[in-house]
């Protein structure tokens, strides 16, 4: 045969490989696996204890109390302005709640409503016990702007008469007065005429936001902002953490 179709006929044929060195491979594929994505673990969403959400309950009702205080005088302040910091202050109580009971989470979602509801009850609760207690004083020192001629009386003794004269008419018109009476006094009436306050011979306005109709629409957005901040942080612990974020990093080292 010539040399040159001998040749062509080399270039042709494949390359025959022995039984031996063909088994080899097999057992190098099967031995070698396949990179394959890694799984990440499916969040559990069963609810377990609820005893750390308790705790986070417990430390976020403490924590309130000095915003709970300050909510007092924001209530106040005119065109409703003081309604942002229930907003505001709302957010930091329930993230203490979800600082301290986060780790142990899913919990049972009535446990989350009840507790952010016990929440809710009580900054709101204390709030409106600094601003009843609060009421007469400020009261009394309106007058004590507004009154020139206080006569042979101190501005401390004229202003201590009319912080008591104030509790006696809540107490006698609105019993037992304290709290109960001045939340009646302020949905009912909202005004102190002339003649209510025997140390005046005068009545004396009261700011808007204490007045009836205004009162009750600042109480209702109120309960609702605070209620929003602090459910905003606290319901989402009905589900579990989700992995992605802690897989992250294993996963990343998988692959090199």
């Amino acid at each position: 045969m010539p040399s040159g179709i001998h040749s062509a006929v080399k270039r042709d044929v494949p390359p025959v490989i022995s039984s031996d060195a063909q088994a080899a491979r097999d057992v190098d594929a099967v031995a070698k696996p396949a990179a394959t994505q890694p799984v990440l673990p499916v969040p559990d969403d069963t609810p377990g204890s609820t005893a750390r959400w308790w705790v986070g309950v417990g430390v976020a009702g403490v924590f309130s109390l000095p915003f709970a205080w300050l909510l007092s005088f924001a209530a106040a302040l005119p065109f409703f302005i003081g309604l942002f910091f229930f907003m505001l202050f709302g957010l930091l109580i329930g993230a203490a709640a979800y600082r301290v009971a986060a780790p142990r989470r899913p919990y049972p979602s009535l446990q989350l409503v009840i507790g952010t509801t016990l929440l809710v009850a009580l900054v709101w609760g204390v709030s409106i016990v600094k601003e009843s207690r609060d009421f007469p004083g400020d009261v009394a020192d309106r007058a004590v702007r507004r009154t020139r001629n206080l006569g042979d009386q101190s501005v401390a003794q004229f202003r201590g008469e009319i912080a008591d004269d104030l509790r006696r008419f809540l107490a006698e018109r609105y019993p037992p007065g304290g709290v109960s009476g001045y939340v009646r006094w302020v949905l009912t009436s909202g005004e102190l005429k002339r003649g209510d306050l025997t140390s005046l011979n005068r009545g004396i306005s009261v700011p808007a936001a204490q007045t009836r109709i205004w009162w009750a629409i600042r109480v209702v957005l109120s309960i609702a902002l605070l209620g929003l901040g602090i459910g905003s942080q606290t319901l989402t612990m009905s589900r579990s953490r989700e992995p992605g974020a802690r897989m992250t990093g294993n996963a990343a080292a998988s692959r090199m």
